[in-house]
């Protein structure tokens, strides 16, 4: 997957919000642990999952957002470099 969107931009922005729903639905795992736990462990138990959940989520939203601004930087290379080889191509034409 990591190849895929190394290569194709809209799997990467694809591979970006996936990662987003994908830590919220760790973050959401957590939470009902944490909710489950209450009151059968200690305190400390239930504020870490509660810290991991907060993490997850943040992780999440940061690594997807990095993603997806590098899928646009990574399309907008990729569009100059089209524009380039093709008026390029026009020049060419027209010296022949």
């Amino acid at each position: 997957m990591v190849g895929l969107a190394h290569i194709f931009p809209k799997f990467k922005h694809g591979y970006g919000v996936f990662f987003i729903i994908f830590m919220h639905l760790v973050a959401l795992f957590c939470l009902f642990a944490a909710w489950a736990d209450y009151g059968s462990q200690p305190a400390s138990v239930i504020r870490f999952e509660i810290y991991l959940a907060i993490g997850s989520s943040l992780t999440g939203w940061v690594l997807g957002i990095a993603l997806i601004r590098q899928a646009q930087k990574h399309r907008k290379i990729l569009d100059q470099h089209l524009e380039s080889n093709v008026s390029s191509m026009k020049k060419d034409k027209l010296k022949q």
